[in-house]
């Protein structure tokens, strides 16, 4: 890959990026909505399960928790059995929000892909997947 290759590749990121944030005008970082999206796929978490989903240390989910609690968009619960054992779950507040956050993301990622035929759509889908593969 060339150069130009790896330049145009990373200012369609960046284009992209800078799309979805003029089209949501919320003041959430990428983590938090990482965590609303992975707690809302798969259930309540410990706080050990989501620093690990993440990549960020235990602290780091700590903070990034004690944040999204504050705005209502998660609540965290203590186990019956273990009190030492803490879950995360997302709340109605966190489901909105992030439908919210999805249909601005769709509206703004869409106005890339009318520029492509549905044919070009398959192909630079596909090769997507294979790049994440």
């Amino acid at each position: 890959m060339t150069d130009r290759d790896m330049m145009v590749f990373i200012r369609l990121i960046r284009e992209v990026s800078k799309s979805v944030r003029k089209t949501w005008n919320f003041n959430l970082t990428g983590p938090q909505l990482q965590l609303l999206d992975l707690l809302d796929a798969k259930g309540p978490l410990r706080m050990s399960e989501l620093a690990e989903e993440i990549g960020i240390s235990q602290s780091g989910a700590t903070a990034l928790v004690d944040r999204m609690l504050k705005g209502g968009y998660i609540a965290r619960t203590r186990s019956d059995k273990d009190r030492r054992v803490v879950s995360i779950a997302i709340t109605e507040a966190g489901k909105a929000l992030l439908e919210t956050f999805s249909q601005a993301r769709d509206e703004a990622i869409e106005k890339f892909f009318r520029k492509l035929n549905p044919k070009e759509r398959a192909v630079f889908i596909r090769l997507c997947q294979k790049m994440l593969d």
